[in-house]
């Protein structure tokens, strides 16, 4: 098998996983473009001196926040509870989503550099062919 031959089976190798790779990011269903946040928070008094008495035995709450960045702003919604299940799989959708798509970035970029190899491969192909047709004077032969 020669070169061209052998990158073009590989082309086709990595279009067949990008084609895998862009079914699973259809198959996501709904997703929400943000981050979910878990924010401790300590019970009871928050002045310095109760700061610098605290135990390790200290209880935290825990609230739960969706970040985004919207319109040059970072935005950030408080989630009660009883949402955290649905909103924790929405962004988990979204998360997979976006690592299926940077596989796919990366095939692409693969494929392309695959094509500039097959296309540099060509062009010395032509000009090893112009060397060949032309005379020691540098006329080109004419073919009948």
């Amino acid at each position: 098998m020669d070169i061209k031959q052998r990158l073009m089976h590989e082309i086709s190798k990595l279009r067949q996983q990008r084609q895998s790779v862009e079914r699973r990011c259809e198959m996501i269903g709904k997703m929400l473009g943000a981050c979910l946040i878990f924010r401790a928070r300590l019970k009871g008094k928050r002045d310095l001196q109760s700061m610098k008495t605290i135990s390790s035995n200290t209880e935290y709450k825990s609230y739960a926040y969706l970040t985004c960045f919207y319109r040059g702003k970072n935005i950030y919604k408080y989630i009660s509870k009883h949402r955290i299940a649905e909103v924790e799989r929405l962004t988990e959708s979204y998360r997979l989503f976006c690592q299926n798509m940077k596989q796919v970035r990366e095939l692409n970029r693969r494929i392309v550099e695959l094509l500039d190899k097959i296309g540099e491969i060509q062009t010395e192909e032509i000009k090893n062919y112009v060397k060949s047709r032309t005379k020691s004077t540098g006329n080109k032969k004419r073919t009948k």
